[in-house]
């Protein structure tokens, strides 16, 4: 257990992934995407809500859509950030890998506290919302990964496959 806590937390930031290839490519299919929900969530004039999750327009004045695609672009600013994180961890410091699958893990199950907190029924949209269908499969993901990357990096430094090199500079 002190060895999972030590690849999780460890003392030094660097390069030194010992993961495994496999939690490393499943960290780029999570890097790509994230790349698509934050730049939807922020770039979008509906955030997304309309065009890709149902969502119901609701009619009033003032328009109370406004204020809900303002929240999603604050939303979408905050996956922004997550993603730059992501990255700079690809870039420089690999060996966090397993703490971004507990941060992904983190951010999956504060969404279902919030749903619970603040429940929102399907009969405000005309279809399930992707984000809505993909939350327990994405939960189930980061734990899977964080699982075979703690797995890897526990065993001896000799016996640990190494990470697949990551070029980040350009060709």
């Amino acid at each position: 257990m002190a060895n999972a806590i030590e690849t999780i937390f460890p003392r030094q930031a660097n390069n030194d992934y010992r993961g495994g290839n496999i939690p490393c490519y499943g960290f780029l299919l999570l890097i790509a995407q994230h790349t698509f929900s934050a730049c939807v969530h922020y770039f979008t004039y509906d955030s997304g809500k309309v065009q890709i999750g149902g969502m119901i327009p609701f009619e009033g004045t003032p328009d109370p859509n406004a204020l809900i695609f303002a929240f999603g672009g604050n939303a979408g600013a905050w996956e922004l950030i997550i993603l730059a994180l992501y990255g700079i961890v690809l870039w420089r410091y690999r060996n966090l890998i397993p703490l971004m699958f507990v941060v992904l893990i983190a951010i999956n199950l504060l969404r279902y506290g919030n749903s619970i907190l603040h429940p929102v029924g399907l009969e405000y949209f005309e279809h399930t919302p992707p984000a809505l269908i993909a939350a327990l499969p994405k939960l189930l993901f980061g734990v899977l990964m964080l699982f075979l990357s703690v797995r890897h990096s526990t065993r001896s430094a000799a016996d640990a496959p190494r990470a697949p090199e990551i070029s980040t500079s350009p060709a």
